[in-house]
């Protein structure tokens, strides 16, 4: 893994290392990317899924559409 050096507003990291209980900076920075880039494909998977309109035809097996909850 590579080092890189970054300015870092230390409250926010502290606050960070607060709620996420993360045991280092490297950890807490660590999450808070990986968090960053799931939220962002999160759009582009969900529209994708969204997408599949012949799902049962192409997989050459019945989609089973599960019962809405109240």
């Amino acid at each position: 893994m590579a080092v890189a050096k970054v300015d870092v507003d230390l409250k926010l990291l502290e606050r960070a290392r607060a709620l996420t209980g993360g045991k280092s900076d490297r950890v807490v920075l660590d999450l808070a990317l990986r968090r960053l880039i799931a939220s962002k494909q999160k759009g582009s998977m969900i529209g994708g899924i969204s997408d599949l309109r012949a799902l049962a035809s192409e997989l050459g097996s019945p989609v089973v559409v599960p019962p809405r909850t109240p």
